[in-house]
């Protein structure tokens, strides 16, 4: 999440839309909620403790909001910490499955339809010579059975001018034989077609359904990519807000034990060096902290000649 100071008070803005101008993943871990919470805290933690500092009275109870502010976010930060590593390697192990080429193994599917209506082309070709081999042996067959009835008779053959031992019967034997032959020789062959065509389709559809699964891997990836990197920019933004209220922290319980609560010419100089510091790495880190620096440098202005 993103957020600025607007108005004295701290806006959130959501990870809807898209990041890096890629559609945004459907939902972020569950510690990033506590983690925005706890950044949100310590931003008004660091303000209050910088600004008590103008007034030493009000210290004690300041930083002691700002110790307990800290414990809150740094147990954020640790959990949050461990969600993106948890995210990490799944991230990368989903990464490689989308490595191979999408539009190349389409192409291949294509190839493979392609060769398998041709295929298909070959065996309906086929089917329509079996039908007319099937029709010329049916044929042959009745002429064999017509020409065995009729040179049968004496009177016929003299007619027809045949002698009784007529090639003619042999001839459509031959015929009929070969017509059975060349059936199902191509009976074979459409056998033959028939398990290639299913073999090209079977093929077509795998890698069709490769290339779907490539496609829905890389998306995969890149939604896991953009999550782990929006978690990341929620971490960078609580570990820099906990880092510089830890700093002030720190600084204010120094100025403590060197100088007492309640002791005359009570002064923040190590308190001022930091807020220095915070001032700066806020108000270049471009993270709409503008408001918030002005305020802090207000408070620094107040501590003038401690640092």
């Amino acid at each position: 999440m993103n957020g600025e100071w607007r108005g004295g008070a701290w806006k959130e803005t959501k990870l809807g839309g898209a990041i890096n101008g890629r559609v945004s993943p459907p939902a972020l871990p569950p510690e990033v909620a506590p983690a925005v919470a706890a950044r949100h805290r310590a931003l008004e933690a660091l303000v209050a403790l910088a600004e008590a500092l103008g007034t030493p009275d009000s210290v004690p109870t300041a930083l002691a909001e700002a110790e307990a502010v800290l414990s809150q976010a740094q147990v954020a930060l640790r959990g949050l910490e461990g969600a993106r590593e948890a995210m990490v390697a799944p991230a990368v192990a989903l990464g490689t499955l989308g490595d191979e080429d999408e539009q190349r193994l389409r192409q291949l599917g294509a190839v493979a339809e392609a060769a398998a209506a041709t295929l298909e082309g070959e065996e309906r070709r086929a089917r329509r010579c079996q039908h007319w081999l099937r029709a010329g042996h049916g044929l042959t067959m009745g002429l064999m059975v017509l020409c065995g009835a009729v040179l049968s008779l004496d009177s016929a053959r003299a007619a027809l001018g045949v002698a009784e031992d007529s090639h003619l019967l042999l001839a459509l034997a031959v015929v009929a034989v070969s017509c059975e032959v060349a059936w199902r020789s191509l009976e074979a062959s459409r056998r033959h077609l028939v398990t290639a065509v299913r073999h090209q389709q079977d093929m077509a559809l795998r890698l069709r359904d490769r290339a779907r699964r490539v496609a829905a891997n890389r998306a995969n990836a890149e939604a896991t990519a953009a999550t782990n990197e929006a978690t990341a920019d929620v971490l960078g933004r609580l570990e820099e807000v906990t880092q510089a209220l830890g700093t002030l922290v720190a600084a204010v319980t120094r100025d403590r034990e060197v100088t007492p609560w309640g002791t005359r010419g009570q002064g923040f100089p190590s308190a001022a060096r930091a807020l220095g510091d915070i001032v700066v790495a806020l108000g270049t880190s471009g993270e709409g902290h503008e408001e918030l620096t002005r305020r802090l440098e207000v408070a620094q202005g107040a501590l003038a000649g401690q640092g």
